[in-house]
């Protein structure tokens, strides 16, 4: 299968060499503006010019690009290839994902979004065991997602209201908000607050939340740019125990997943608690690559990456965040 990867950067980069070592990909072109036509990324990828990368059919496309800059490459992209996968989130509000998602029909496009955290291995065997029902029903969550972003952030894309569409809210709030879709069915946003703290930009860098699952329970979730120890630590409780998920590698910690037993005095010859460590070593973003080239190949196929309906979900939060919450910046 030939492949159309848009963008370079970070994760574009990455994407590259994860799609070069499957089977599947036969021959890898990559368009980025910044990298001259003709050079060899990989055994199989080599950057092309915008004409060339825009004048052929491929068997699926990667967009790995800037929020803005998606958003105004995809309809290009779609008529291109049957299978896109586009970095978080999409679009940058709810009514343009939306249209991305009409055009995208229009060419019988399918979509599929980069929100990798599904594919952490403590985050699978959180919702596998949510999902058996042997725990019961979902009484509260409690959530963290923060990290510290990196000297001379005020200055990059990601602060631009324009080009980001948001600030904390949205990256990285978004792959919890796409977390709880999945694990728990869906989510509401009820209340909250952000703000602007550390950074001097024109965003907000902390939000405080309070959403709605499904049956009522409620879920508080805290985002953050200035955590100096990154964080990623989900509480579940559920009516026969609790779960605490900690960690996704690298400087966020180990990734581990922790099960409190209800009541443990009143089995004091059972473990009053179980410890799953999967180390520090992160394959998530491998991992839903390859699901990716599944669904590209396997149109019936059981996946796990997240979709654009799924996205589109998330987006609403995001949305509710900036339209209904007090602000302080």
């Amino acid at each position: 299968m030939k492949l159309l990867v848009v963008g370079s950067g970070l994760i574009g980069a990455q994407r590259i060499q994860v799609l070069t070592k499957l089977p599947a990909v036969s021959e890898i072109s990559v368009f980025d503006p910044k990298i001259p036509e003709g050079t060899k990324l990989s055994a199989k990828a080599t950057a092309v010019s915008e004409i060339t990368a825009f004048a052929k059919k491929y068997g699926a496309a990667v967009v790995a690009t800037p929020h803005d800059t998606a958003v105004e490459s995809l309809p290009k992209i779609f008529p291109l290839a049957p299978c896109v996968l586009v970095e978080k989130p999409l679009g940058r509000t709810g009514a343009e994902t939306e249209n991305l998602i009409a055009s995208a029909k229009k060419s019988n496009s399918r979509v599929f979004v980069g929100l990798n955290y599904r594919f952490l291995k403590n985050v699978q065997h959180l919702q596998k065991l949510l999902a058996s029902g042997e725990y019961g029903r979902v009484l509260g969550v409690d959530a963290v997602l923060s990290h510290g972003a990196q000297p001379g952030y005020e200055k990059s894309w990601k602060t631009d209201p324009i080009r980001c569409g948001g600030g904390v809210c949205i990256d990285p709030g978004i792959h919890l908000f796409d977390l709880f879709q999945w694990m728990f069915g869906g989510a509401e946003l009820a209340a909250g607050h952000l703000s602007r703290q550390f950074w001097q930009i024109q965003v907000e860098d902390h939000a405080s939340l309070v959403l709605t699952l499904p049956g009522g329970a409620p879920a508080s979730v805290n985002l953050s740019l200035s955590s100096w120890q990154s964080r990623m630590e989900i509480t579940v409780e559920t009516e026969k125990a609790q779960f605490l998920l900690r960690g996704r590698g690298k400087f966020y910690g180990a990734q581990r997943l922790t099960i409190a037993t209800k009541w443990p005095w009143l089995q004091p010859a059972e473990p009053r608690e179980s410890l799953f460590d999967y180390g520090m070593e992160d394959v998530s973003l491998e991992q839903e690559t390859g699901d990716f080239i599944t669904a590209s190949t396997n149109p019936n196929a059981t996946l796990t990456i997240a979709t654009a309906a799924d996205a589109l979900q998330s987006m609403r939060i995001v949305d509710a965040c900036y339209t209904k919450l007090t602000k302080t910046y």
